[in-house]
């Protein structure tokens, strides 16, 4: 058995050092594209494609991408809907204004 001599321990340590590193690049590469949304993956692929690529194929990579993030649930729900909600300060500065125009017709 080959004995752990310090030229071997830091070559090791390099690698186990190494082996940690990329897990966290690589776990840092998928949070970037998790929850987001269909569109915003569709025009994240089409950024990333070489203007080479042909229209087609562009479109087919984008579905195939949407598709296995779909499956795996990575995808962000609702995200493509165009949101109506007001804030509420929003709301009262409108409750406000609307009171004053009463009085001012009076």
């Amino acid at each position: 058995m080959k004995r752990l001599t310090k030229p071997n321990l830091v070559r090791l340590a390099m690698l186990v050092g190494g082996v940690a590193l990329a897990a966290k690049v690589v776990t840092a590469k998928k949070n970037r594209w998790k929850d987001l949304n269909e569109a915003e993956v569709r025009a994240k692929i089409e950024t990333r494609l070489p203007d080479r690529v042909p229209e087609e194929k562009r479109t087919a990579v984008a579905d195939k991408v949407v598709t296995t993030m779909k499956t795996r649930g990575l995808l962000a729900e609702g995200g493509d809907e165009i949101t109506t909600e007001v804030p509420a300060d929003v709301e009262s500065d409108i409750a406000v204004g609307s009171d004053a125009d009463d009085e001012s017709s009076n």
